[in-house]
């Protein structure tokens, strides 16, 4: 039997991935504003740089690139709301991808996959904090499940027989997201 690709990714990211969710200092009962928008700027400072590479490739129609490509502006919007004007330093280190390939869908499925655990944490911080802006974790609402489906059914099209490319792009995305975060000051010793 094949395994899916993003099964493969799945796998092959699970440790970075439990790393980088305990890491982060917003599942606790106190979170204060200046941690989260801590963690939002220095997220904004990673993705903004992967989003200017990522959805700018001549991905097909199917994927709805544009729909994905604004996270950044999310950011954006929550930090203005929360009269946040603290400058926003871009890791230098964050994946380029070059090209619509197997590589970039390794990125993208980082990024693309945050939106589950964004959905889940903003529920609870709405309950917890509810004076927190939410709308980069809200991500694309309603749309979440049906955009990560789609991009799942992609990737596994487009990236069979090209699992390694796919995993370093992801590997990348997650090792240089943990680093800037940790750099930031966005995640726990």
């Amino acid at each position: 039997m094949i395994c899916a690709v993003h099964q493969l990714l799945r796998d092959g990211t699970r440790e970075r991935h439990e790393t980088l969710d305990q890491g982060l200092a917003l599942t606790g009962d106190t979170l204060s504003q200046a941690r989260y928008l801590t963690y939002l700027r220095a997220l904004l400072g990673w993705l903004e740089p992967v989003e200017r590479q990522l959805w700018q490739q001549a991905w097909p129609a199917e994927l709805r690139a544009p729909a994905r490509a604004g996270k950044s502006a999310l950011i954006r919007a929550d930090l203005r709301a929360a009269g946040d004007t603290t400058p926003v330093p871009q890791c230098p280190d964050a994946p380029a991808p070059q090209a619509a390939d197997a590589y970039a869908l390794g990125v993208a499925y980082v990024v693309e996959g945050s939106q589950l655990g964004g959905r889940f944490l903003a529920k609870r911080l709405a309950h917890t904090a509810p004076s927190l802006p939410l709308g980069y974790l809200r991500g694309y609402g309603e749309e979440t499940g049906t955009l990560w489906k789609g991009f799942l059914a992609h990737l596994d099209s487009a990236a069979r027989g090209q699992e390694a490319q796919a995993l370093r792009g992801a590997l990348d995305a997650f090792d240089s997201l943990t680093a800037w975060l940790r750099q930031q000051r966005a995640l726990r010793a």
